[in-house]
């Protein structure tokens, strides 16, 4: 008997065994029938801890956090020369050209599924957001994205052939964007006031107001368990990039009070935060030995040599919000190189792996 004549039911209970995400991905890829078997029925996959994707010359590569393992041969539907940004999702955008010819595309490296964007139109601030300036996350319906460093939103409803700017007065640049429980979330950056949209009319609800900050940071806005909460980095991190001590501060306001107030805390609960350069989300805990509690892991990435043989290097650190000290995370990862292509700055990226 060949392995695609096997029963469904008995294809189902082989999948039911696995406990490891990439076992998943490997049973997916045994045959067409294995395939569709394991999408028509309901299987509860273990609770997964995020990736990371490592931006290189040709393609990206993929750390696993719960493996701790480098991935060299990346999913077929990452192209060579592509820049990928991920979300909570477990999706990623990918970014590939230069110039006049920069095209968009919606991936799920872990399905193999790939969704068309439209190419953003050459005169648009949204053409200029490269790897490491474009912002966005997506409802089932539509993605919204904006460079950090220009000024102007867009969004595309999934089959749409343009990119439509969101026109708001109280868009300036926007830093960060999270979708939550069918609304959009878009932090500002010069005002640090959160624009809420609703994910089907993309029609702006309200303007929640920034908090009171003491100096320049660089912030992340995300959602968790009913919560608004802002990441803030500190611009001592800059002035001490090699230092393994982070320097973060939480802001967190409920969405359900009538009045929106921030508060500064401490201590985040049952949960940490991912973060990287351009975005950050939160897992809860639990069970998960690998994860600390109320703790920030931050990935970073180095590069080194000459201008014509240049190399990057890639690090987790981790911040104790209750203690306020961080350290570097001991790992596979810190053994990996990647060839730097000359004058691209390709930032890594956390994803939260789905297969749907």
């Amino acid at each position: 008997m060949d392995w695609s004549d096997l029963p469904s039911e008995l294809v189902i209970t082989i999948a039911g065994n696995l406990t490891e995400f990439t076992d998943h991905l490997r049973f997916r890829s045994v045959c067409s029938h294995w395939r569709s078997s394991f999408q028509s029925h309901s299987l509860s996959l273990p609770r997964q801890l995020p990736w990371l994707a490592l931006p290189s010359t040709s393609s990206p590569h993929f750390y696993s956090f719960s493996e701790d393992r480098v991935y060299s041969s990346p999913p077929a539907v990452v192209a060579n020369n592509t820049n990928v940004l991920g979300s909570a999702s477990g999706w990623f955008i990918s970014v590939r050209g230069r110039d006049r010819h920069i095209t968009f595309s919606l991936i799920n490296p872990f399905t193999g599924v790939s969704i068309g964007l439209p190419s953003p139109d050459p005169y648009s601030s949204l053409f200029y957001a490269a790897a490491d300036t474009l912002v966005w996350d997506r409802s089932d319906s539509a993605v919204v994205a904006a460079c950090s460093t220009r000024l102007g939103v867009f969004h595309c409803r999934l089959g749409e052939t343009a990119w439509v700017l969101i026109e708001s007065q109280h868009y300036h640049m926007a830093s960060s964007i999270t979708f939550y429980e069918g609304r959009f979330y878009i932090l500002q950056d010069d005002t640090c006031e959160t624009v809420v949209l609703d994910g089907e009319t993309l029609q702006q609800i309200t303007v929640i107001d920034a908090p009171h900050l003491d100096s320049p940071v660089e912030a992340h806005l995300f959602v968790s368990s009913g919560e608004l909460l802002l990441l803030m980095k500190s611009t001592w991190m800059y002035l001490f990039p090699d230092s393994d001590s982070q320097f973060y501060k939480v802001r967190r306001a409920n969405l359900n009070d009538e009045l929106v107030e921030w508060i500064e805390v401490n201590d985040i609960g049952d949960r940490a935060l991912f973060v990287d350069n351009l975005h950050c989300f939160s897992v809860e805990v639990g069970d998960h030995s690998l994860l600390r509690r109320n703790c920030i892991y931050s990935a970073q990435s180095k590069t080194s040599g000459g201008p014509r043989n240049s190399s990057r290097t890639y690090s987790i650190s981790i911040f104790d919000l209750k203690n306020n000290n961080g350290e570097r995370l001991g790992c596979a990862l810190n053994k990996f190189c990647a060839a730097s292509l000359r004058g691209v700055v390709s930032p890594p990226s956390w994803i939260l792996p789905s297969l749907s």
